[in-house]
């Protein structure tokens, strides 16, 4: 009688673990990335989603917590709706994010580091929106790792800069297309990557703009500054 007691026990535990199946989950954890400090690169971004593998749709919301960050570099946060500023640490409520079973939500973290050498840990939590106690954590290792394998290296170079009419990026990953901005960030022109290729932007006038690296799965993979400037006399 006590062992059938104990097979009981045993079996109830065991239901209890299969009924607490880890409704979401990051595809990256930890997400990483080691850069450069580069003039032209404005920000740098681990992108990351978070996947529902509930058989409902499930409304989530995230909170930023910057465990170590160097003395002027900002974080912030974008999802499925937004990007938000830095000073936003937790998503509002009312902007929850709704995740059909087996979608996704982004979960991409930016750092700004305006020219100063350094590295960041940041921490966002994903939880529901009726349920604040069961909480996934997720780390974003920007220049810091916790160990040395799987870190992906990012290679971008763009030249020249300033530039009169055309200019070159090299990249060692994959780029599918360059967008040019303004510098209010209204899309001026939309050209497919190519290893090697000039691409012309004499038709626009001396100013600065943005170019942005869109990769395959059209993820931003990131912003570079461009100076179109004249030849002077």
């Amino acid at each position: 009688m006590k062992i059938f007691y104990i097979l009981c026990f045993s079996l109830l535990f065991a239901g209890v673990g299969l009924c607490q199946v880890t409704k979401f989950e990051a595809i990256s954890n930890p997400c990483k990335i080691e850069f450069q400090t580069d003039p032209n690169v404005f920000e740098h971004v681990c992108y990351n989603k978070v996947v529902n593998r509930h058989s409902r749709a499930i409304e989530l919301l995230w909170e930023r917590v910057d465990v170590s960050i160097t003395e002027g570099w900002e974080a912030y946060v974008c999802d499925n709706l937004n990007c938000y500023p830095s000073i936003v640490t937790r998503c509002p409520d009312e902007n929850y994010n709704l995740v059909e079973p087996n979608a996704l939500m982004n979960l991409d973290v930016h750092v700004a580091d305006h020219e100063i050498e350094g590295s960041a840990h940041v921490e966002v939590y994903v939880f529901e929106r009726n349920d604040t106690t069961n909480k996934l954590k997720v780390d974003y290792l920007f220049n810091k790792s916790l160990s040395t394998k799987g870190v992906k290296n990012q290679i971008i170079r763009m030249y020249p800069n300033p530039t009169q009419n055309s200019f070159t990026v090299e990249y060692n990953y994959g780029v599918n297309r360059l967008e040019i901005m303004n510098i209010m960030g209204k899309k001026l022109m939309s050209l497919q990557a190519s290893q090697g290729r000039s691409y012309d932007i004499s038709s626009l006038t001396d100013g600065i703009y943005l170019v942005r690296l869109v990769g395959n799965n059209q993820q931003i993979i990131k912003t570079l500054k461009l100076h179109k400037r004249a030849e002077r006399p």
